[in-house]
């Protein structure tokens, strides 16, 4: 079986946000239109409006609902106060035209030393069955970055450095297990659907403890990991040659 490349986010989120567990772990997440934008931004204090073909961290915006009246909109570097009555506007401009987008609630994520991370989670499928090759942290270069893409200056790291050193208490060996658990799943669901043999997963930990899944990547960028963790880095190498001898 050929490894099948998607770069849509919905494509691959859909049969995520369709399953009746998996869905507790996604957050809410629709297509973008200016209706949407105004609903989601009264149910939820943060947005995140993204191209749904986009990579990296590259052209997302975040809006920040700071009052019944003002909102704040971050786009690359700036950001700006505008009024909730032109939101729609001001979004739109930041927009690649012709590019589709989809509007994604916010999620309070953990930090360490008051930076936000998510995690990086890649599974690979050598024979039968999935298998977790790879787990690490990455943590965004300021506490107020839109984003946590190494391509955008945040930086990989342990995974249970991260977590064991977080701001908040987090229950560390059970949400690695959660994690794992999670992750397993979603590669499965997803794996029934598309002839998919590696996917990188972007998961977030609230300041709860709770796992999120943000999206998946049927690409994962694997540049600068060696150095970070060898074994995990043989794991991942290991299964990647059997994944390209089996073709």
């Amino acid at each position: 079986m050929k490894h099948k490349y998607i770069s849509s986010k919905m494509k691959k989120g859909k049969p995520i946000i369709n399953d009746r567990f998996l869905s507790r772990h996604v957050p809410e997440t629709r297509w973008y239109h200016a209706s949407t934008l105004n609903m989601m931004l009264r149910n939820f204090p943060v947005l995140y409006i993204k191209p749904d073909n986009g990579s990296a961290g590259t052209g997302i915006i975040r809006v920040k609902r700071l009052n019944r009246s003002q909102s704040l909109i971050s786009y690359k570097t700036t950001s700006k106060v505008c009024s909730n009555r032109n939101i729609v506007f001001e979004v739109v401009k930041r927009m690649r035209r012709g590019k589709k987008y989809i509007i994604q609630q916010g999620i309070s994520l953990a930090t360490y030393r008051n930076k936000p991370f998510d995690l990086r989670i890649v599974l690979q499928k050598p024979s039968n069955r999935w298998s977790l090759t790879w787990m690490s942290a990455k943590v965004a270069p300021r506490s107020n970055s839109i984003v946590t893409n190494v391509a955008k200056g945040a930086r990989d790291a342990r995974i249970k450095e991260i977590l064991r050193g977080a701001d908040q208490p987090l229950h560390v060996s059970r949400v690695l297990w959660t994690l794992s658990d999670v992750s397993y799943k979603i590669a499965r669901k997803l794996g029934s659907r598309f002839s998919f043999r590696i996917l990188g997963l972007d998961m977030g930990i609230d300041k709860r403890g709770k796992v999120w899944f943000i999206e998946a990547n049927t690409k994962p960028n694997f540049h600068g990991l060696k150095k970070l963790d060898p074994i995990q880095y043989r794991r991942y190498l290991q299964a990647k040659r059997r994944i390209e001898a089996s073709r």
